[in-house]
């Protein structure tokens, strides 16, 4: 497996978590510290529409959901860990 650093601290990311979340960017102790700003990722939801295009009348089949990266607080969390080791 490639070394991939946390974007905080620039630690090797954990191989455990980094096979269990693809997607991180973040060591497991700095993944804990972001839930204060909002989480690594966001749930994002949408209604399937089943109906035709063009059609007023609206169906709905389920909902398909997906991850998606909360860069607000990643920058925030980013700023406040610079501020913190700075000192």
């Amino acid at each position: 497996m490639a070394y991939r650093g946390c974007e905080i601290c620039k630690k090797p990311i954990e191989p455990e978590r980094a096979e269990a979340i693809p997607a991180t960017r973040l060591c497991v102790q700095h993944a804990h510290e972001i839930g204060e700003y909002g989480g690594e990722f966001r749930t994002v939801a949408n209604e399937d529409v089943t109906s035709k295009h063009g059609s007023l009348k609206k169906n709905y089949g389920g909902v398909t959901t997906y991850c998606r990266r909360n860069t607000e607080a990643l920058i925030r969390f980013r700023d406040a860990y610079q501020a913190r080791t700075e000192k």
